[in-house]
């Protein structure tokens, strides 16, 4: 049920006047963090945070994650036998096929955020991130709740890194 809530937010907060206080550049967003004035939330899933690298001071809260369930060993031998065998020219192999793939939405997340924000002693949060359509919808859902929200423009990697700002990372 929470899923389908944040599904239609998502869908919603798309599809509607953004109700969020607006979008930062990276220079901007940077500033405030420094000063103390707001949080930067990564919204991206645990493994986009780990592995393709993260800003400087950013606290990952997902807003999903994806759980996966393998198909049973006879049918990834099976294909990986078949991948061996085929023409790569005529086409490959979708390894997909063999995963139950599963969006799982963070139900702590406003919560969370929340949280941290408290914890940090700030009254605003600046959401990121791969690009900018998820933070995008997450401001909107933490704006609707009441909280004072702002979307990193152009996200983590076509925002933050492109302005060469501070991150670690791969």
């Amino acid at each position: 049920m929470k899923k389908l809530l944040f599904v239609l937010l998502t869908c919603a907060a798309l599809n509607a006047d953004d109700i969020y206080e607006g979008d930062l550049s990276a220079t901007e967003a940077h500033e405030m963090q420094k000063k103390g004035e707001a949080i930067i939330v990564d919204v991206r899933t645990t493994v986009e945070f780990i592995y393709t690298g993260h800003g400087e001071g950013f606290i990952n809260i997902p807003a999903y994650e994806w759980t996966y369930i393998p198909k049973s060993i006879e049918e990834r031998v099976k294909s990986a036998e078949f991948e061996l065998k085929t023409d790569k020219t005529k086409g490959h192999v979708d390894i997909q096929k063999l995963y139950d793939a599963k969006e799982v939405f963070n139900k702590n997340f406003v919560s969370d955020v929340m949280k941290a924000m408290k914890l940090r002693n700030v009254d605003s949060v600046i959401l990121v991130c791969r690009s900018g359509p998820r933070s995008t919808a997450a401001a909107n859902l933490l704006a609707k709740e009441g909280i004072k929200a702002y979307n990193l423009e152009n996200g983590f990697m076509f925002g933050w890194k492109e302005a060469k700002m501070p991150w670690d990372g791969y």
